[in-house]
């Protein structure tokens, strides 16, 4: 299997553990030092960098503390040597306050040895801090 097949088959692991609620499948598949990456304004609770595999559960606590989701939809793949770029759509609603949001979002992944060690998202930071304001 190519570099690249290998890498496209880890990230779509990811998404798999993730909509099997699995994080601890997921952290398997990430590096121990992973740079976690959500920028964003202060409104979101879960924006910020994080490292490490604590980084990473206190990414998804302060999801899982702040809203539900309605939607998570990983619609496209593309894959090119160490970096997997994945495209797709997420609708959520705010806990405290019941207003919803569905937003398109690009997920950045860099590999190395089979694991991964950065992730970015990309998303449309201000609709989803309307929700929180």
């Amino acid at each position: 299997m190519s570099e690249r097949d290998n890498n496209l088959r880890i990230v779509q692991d990811i998404y798999s553990a993730f909509g099997n609620g699995d994080i601890p499948t997921m952290l398997t598949l990430l590096a121990d030092d992973i740079e976690w990456e959500h920028p964003g304004p202060s409104e979101i609770p879960w924006a910020g960098s994080f490292r490490g595999h604590g980084g990473v559960v206190s990414f998804f606590t302060a999801i899982t503390d702040n809203a539900d989701f309605l939607g998570f939809e990983p619609q496209t793949f593309i894959a090119d040597g160490d970096r997997v770029v994945v495209l797709g759509t997420e609708g959520l609603k705010n806990k405290a306050n019941a207003r919803e949001w569905e937003t398109g979002w690009c997920h950045d992944y860099t590999l190395n040895d089979g694991k991964v060690t950065k992730f970015r998202e990309f998303t449309n930071t201000a609709e989803v801090a309307s929700a929180f304001t």
